[in-house]
């Protein structure tokens, strides 16, 4: 395996057994040469692995002390290149998540949802608001086909929509199509979001596809750009 995919390899290995507690908030890291024995890597390998987990604030190093898992971000840092629910994104940096402004229904489709779903039906929408440690940072709106959607939000919802999708209905998310967008005041959608969030927010618009690369859900998402930041490796 080529050097470049091996430490991008090594750095979401770190990151796995961050979330799944081996090392936790505040520890300390084993040291370089015992990290690279552990995932079986050069101490070059494992380096660039670090350096992008400390760019990401995933990581803190302290001259001449080591390198410790950050208790909390200032940000919700995510990579672009990487698709986690926002209730995922606002755990990962040890803020407690919640859930508010729960709405759905039924909606005609508007002429964007009609050609990236490529439906010619109604729409069902999921509209909610995301806070951390109970401020809103995110509103946001999925939508789907209401031939896919059904009968199956009738009782509400609550929880993650990838989660949802594959117990529920047996659909695996593999990818979605990102556009980052910048706000229309003028635009009743973009217009609510400000109400929630304040002037100072971007909107994702995403495709979600299944494994099939099959188009199932479209999404809105706001997000605060004080609080989340979105990074993306561009390379030459």
């Amino acid at each position: 395996m080529e050097k470049k995919l091996l430490y991008l390899k090594i750095k979401e290995e770190i990151e796995k057994i961050i979330r799944e507690g081996e090392f936790k908030p505040g520890d300390r890291l084993p040291s370089e040469p015992e990290l690279a024995k552990k995932f079986d890597v050069s101490r070059s390998t494992l380096r660039e692995a670090l350096k992008l987990l400390q760019r990401e604030k995933i990581l803190i190093s302290k001259n001449g002390v080591g390198t410790y898992v950050n208790n909390r971000s200032d940000f919700i840092t995510n990579p672009l290149s990487k698709l986690q629910s926002l209730g995922q994104m606002i755990q990962n940096e040890g803020y407690v998540e919640s859930e508010s402004d729960v709405k759905i229904y039924t909606s005609d489709q508007e002429a964007d949802w009609k050609k990236q779903l490529a439906i010619d039906e109604p729409v069902v929408i999921l509209e909610r608001s995301r806070t951390a440690d109970d401020k809103k940072v995110a509103f946001y709106y999925n939508i789907f086909p209401q031939s896919l959607a059904k009968h199956y939000f009738d009782d509400g919802f609550s929880g993650a929509i990838f989660d949802f999708l594959k117990s529920k209905l047996g659909i695996n998310i593999a990818y979605a199509i990102t556009e980052i967008c910048a706000i229309n005041s003028s635009n009743e959608r973009d217009q609510k979001a400000i109400q929630m969030l304040g002037n100072e927010i971007v909107l994702l618009k995403q495709l979600h596809f299944d494994d099939a690369d099959h188009p199932v859900f479209y999404s809105l998402d706001y997000l605060k750009n004080s609080v989340f930041k979105l990074m993306i490796k561009r390379e030459l």
